[in-house]
């Protein structure tokens, strides 16, 4: 009989990607460009959502050629900004858990550096806009998501994109607040999945 570990027992519902739905934020280029493509590629529904609808409907429309579902299209756009309202936050993701009736996974991509200035020479401004994306927003986005898999009873997976610099790794000078925002990301994701 073949001896399957508790991880391998979770993770079995994940190697198989067929319909599964995943939201992804920074969908419109960079690695969520390639996120979505990946996904749909492994026969996952993707949710591309971010800021630059002409290039989300590009993104959308290069997945749903090749699928032969005409009529039921393997992937949507969402505008979502995340650094935007909770408010506008929570009814982007409204739009995003209808398009398809439900979320199996997020993948809180979305982010900036912001400008590389020294610690000194930042302005308060500057250090807030780079937290409210990178730490505040995908914590919105992440809570709207949550809670709708709770209310629904449905299991779900949330994986935050972060960076090296989040780790403790501060090899950049001029990037206090990107540093900040990720390592703050970090703790964030571990305390919510308590």
């Amino acid at each position: 009989m073949e001896r399957r570990s508790q991880v391998e027992r979770e993770l079995e519902p994940w190697l198989r990607l067929e319909n599964k739905v995943v939201m992804v934020t920074g969908a419109s280029s960079g690695l969520g460009r390639e996120f979505g493509l990946d996904l749909a590629k492994a026969g996952c529904r993707v949710i591309a959502a971010a800021r630059r609808m002409d290039r989300l409907q590009s993104l959308c429309h290069e997945i749903n050629s090749g699928s032969p579902e005409a009529n039921h299209p393997r992937a949507v756009a969402v505008e979502l900004d995340i650094s935007a309202s909770g408010s506008a936050v929570e009814a982007s993701v409204q739009k995003a858990w209808d398009a398809f009736g439900r979320i199996d996974a997020l993948i809180n991509n979305a982010g900036i550096r912001g400008n590389v200035k020294s610690s000194l020479d930042i302005s308060e401004e500057e250090f807030n806009n780079v937290v409210k994306t990178n730490l505040i927003g995908s914590w919105l986005v992440s809570k709207c998501v949550g809670a709708r898999l709770r209310a629904a009873g449905c299991s779900g997976t949330i994986i935050n994109i972060s960076s090296g610099s989040g780790l403790g790794r501060a090899e950049q000078v001029g990037s206090v607040a990107y540093t900040s925002s990720k390592a703050g990301l970090n703790h964030m994701i571990r305390v919510m999945a308590l």
